[in-house]
């Protein structure tokens, strides 16, 4: 959340603070047991400092959990001094200069926020943790106690000043460089700015309505504060800051993560920076020991970090996560390797299939989750693939933080992702048409895997209205009843079912985006065959109704108008053409099935559908060549599914790991 003022509390201080000496300020920031002790003189304040600071365990520095890869610290830090510190908002900073802090005024809300996180100290503070380098802690300093200058002393005015992840951010570099100033012997007016630039840190962090309890920035502040109280033990507000972070921590931790060890922001980038964060919070040593049973959510979301990779050794691309984020970059853990088998999170909303063959590995990965508007997309059912380690079905990615921007919105949109859009509409986002996870049943052998998952759409939005814009006025009613069922064959086929049941006339389209590496070639008006940049076929694709019509297809790629169409974002900051293929129909209720077959030496018939009992019942057949892949579902209210399988006439048993 953007606060472009402090709190009224905050401000009370800023003005005494203004009114008073430096001296008299620090004073009134320590315990009361010490201002008894050293009056309002820096003469006896300095050494009270000393003293304390030797008392106190060793400052703590909280490495940057936002940031990329940790191993090499050094090497790192050389790189940001000679090249710069890359900003994400396609411009680097100097490291070795005081930033003007007005210059970035005109930039994107992310470049804003980051700058005045301090973000880009991390480098050099980590150095100095681990071997006191004086240099890189001279360029933190010179470059903080500007901001200070500017935005504690002499209160400027910035949107991104007070902005809550900011603060919580910086208030972790704040605290360990007050002690390092301190050890060091500092100029007596540069330590003291620094504590009152760390009174405000706390007053702003102690008010509870500042707190984005709902988002991870919340667990970042109150890090933050726990940074403050820990290494700063000699002020006033550190002991009740520890008991006030913890029951807040406790709180968001409980609200942010899912019993299944799943993140519950829709975004694996998001999850593997809370992994670090938490990682590096529970090795700091600042919780108390009743804390300790909590932080079992820790191991939890540790072990489902590992999964959140694809083939390829990049994070998996859901709701605001880069196509271009390294494994290796954002988790120091990553093993360097996909783990083999199937991981579902049925409350989370996300299962994860990794099959090997030969030397290849396929991934299934279906997503189920909505549970606020944090960082997610309007995505319900969206499916991801990548065959022989390759991406095929792609996410479009995230894209900067400036939700009114084009591309932004396109990112965002129903369209842009490989689920079904409704008569043009975006599914909702709004809070009251959270579902948490809509994975029904998960049913699998050595060689398949079949899942399902339900959403009820109640409202629509358009396309056209930013999701910070968008108001309940602006919604579609509509009563929708939506199915996926997902079904892989791994080497053999992919296919998915859609079943949409409603009263109403309606226009439906799910969408397929190939990675942009591949393309469509056209085999026939009922099948595309995909073949990649060496022009050798991947798959064919098909899409037929239960009355075995062919969908109305359409491919397009890179289209500006009248709406973006075919875009995928590489790295968040910019879009590529990639080829978004369309399969449509209308009516009110209606099912339909979309093949994608990887046996290149066979055939495929027309894929075979079914649908009786009011939808109670569905099969789902398709031949290759010589082969036959034939799936019977029964669903009944109150029941688990029956889920019968035969390939080539024999019967193949599934365990149905999840309903």
């Amino acid at each position: 959340m953007t606060h472009k003022e402090v709190t009224p509390e905050t401000q009370t201080i800023l003005d005494r603070f203004s009114e008073e000496s430096l001296e008299i300020s620090v004073q009134s920031c320590l315990v009361h047991s010490l201002q008894d002790r050293v009056g309002t003189n820096s003469s006896e304040i300095i050494p009270l400092l000393i003293e304390m600071s030797h008392k106190a365990k060793p400052p703590h520095y909280l490495e940057e959990s936002t940031t990329g890869d940790r191993k090499d610290p050094v090497k790192r830090m050389e790189s940001e001094l000679r090249n710069g510190w890359q900003t994400g908002g396609g411009f680097r900073l100097r490291l070795d200069e005081v930033p003007i802090w007005s210059k970035y005024d005109a930039h994107t809300r992310n470049v804003r926020y980051k700058i005045h996180s301090w973000v880009m100290l991390d480098s050099l503070l980590v150095v100095d943790s681990i071997k006191k380098d004086a240099k890189a802690l001279q360029l933190a300093i010179d470059i903080a106690d500007d901001w200070i200058s500017e935005f504690v002393v002499n209160r400027k005015k910035d949107d991104f000043a007070w902005y809550d992840m900011a603060v919580g951010q910086r208030a972790t570099k704040l605290s360990y460089m007050i002690r390092r100033l301190i050890e060091t012997n500092a100029p007596h007016n540069q330590i003291f700015r620094f504590i009152l630039a760390a009174e405000i840190h706390f007053s702003e962090l102690l008010d509870e309505s500042r707190i984005a309890i709902h988002s991870n920035h919340g667990l970042f502040q109150i890090v933050g504060l726990l940074s403050l109280s820990h290494n700063l033990p000699w002020m006033s507000r550190a002991k009740n800051a520890i008991t006030f972070g913890e029951e807040i921590l406790e709180k968001m931790l409980g609200a942010h993560f899912a019993n299944d060890g799943l993140h519950l922001e829709h975004s694996p980038d998001y999850h593997l920076y809370m992994v670090n964060h938490l990682v590096s919070l529970r090795n700091s040593r600042w919780l108390s020991n009743s804390f300790a049973p909590m932080m079992k959510i820790v191991d939890d979301v540790v072990e489902s970090a590992a999964w959140l990779t694809t083939p390829n050794h990049h994070v998996i691309a859901i709701g605001d996560t880069a196509n271009n984020c390294l494994m290796t970059k954002r988790w120091q853990g990553y093993t360097g390797s996909p783990i083999i088998g199937t991981k579902f999170f049925p409350l989370g909303g996300l299962l994860i299939k990794n099959s090997k063959i030969d030397d290849a590995i396929q991934q299934l990965v279906f997503s189920n989750q909505f549970h606020s508007r944090q960082h997610k997309h309007a995505d319900n059912l969206n499916v991801l693939y990548n065959y022989s380690s390759r991406p095929l079905l792609v996410d479009p990615g995230t894209f900067t933080y400036q939700y009114d921007l084009p591309e932004r919105m396109y990112c965002e949109s129903t369209r842009a992702h490989n689920t079904v859009e409704i008569d043009g509409l975006n599914h909702s986002r709004f809070r009251k048409d959270a579902f948490g996870s809509s994975l029904s049943f998960v049913a699998e052998n050595e060689s398949t895997v079949i899942t399902m998952g339900e959403v009820h759409h109640r409202r629509l939005i358009s396309s056209s209205i930013p999701n910070n814009k968008i108001t309940i006025e602006d919604a579609v009613e509509v009563d929708i009843k939506q199915r996926r069922i997902v079904i892989e064959s791994a080497s053999r086929f992919l296919a998915i079912i859609d079943i949409m049941e409603s009263k109403d006339h309606h226009k439906y389209i799910s969408h397929f985006h190939l990675h942009p590496e591949l393309k469509t070639a056209a085999f026939n008006s009922t099948r595309l065959d995909v073949v990649d940049d060496k022009e050798e076929k991947v798959c064919q694709i098909q899409s037929y109704d239960m009355e075995a019509n062919p969908l109305q297809l359409e491919v397009i790629k890179g289209q500006t108008e009248p709406y973006l169409q075919g875009w995928f974002s590489t790295n968040g900051r910019e879009l590529v053409p990639n080829e978004s293929i369309g399969f449509g129909l209308n009516g009110s209720s209606k099912a339909w099935v979309t093949v994608f077959d990887f046996d290149k030496s066979q055939k495929a018939g027309i894929p075979y559908l079914r649908q009786g009992t009011k939808g109670k019942y569905l099969r789902f057949a398709l031949t290759q060549g010589e082969h036959k892949f034939d799936v019977k579902i029964k669903l009944q209210p109150n029941t688990k599914p029956e889920v019968q399988l035969q390939i080539d006439s024999e019967s193949k048993a599934l365990n149905l790991i999840y309903s």
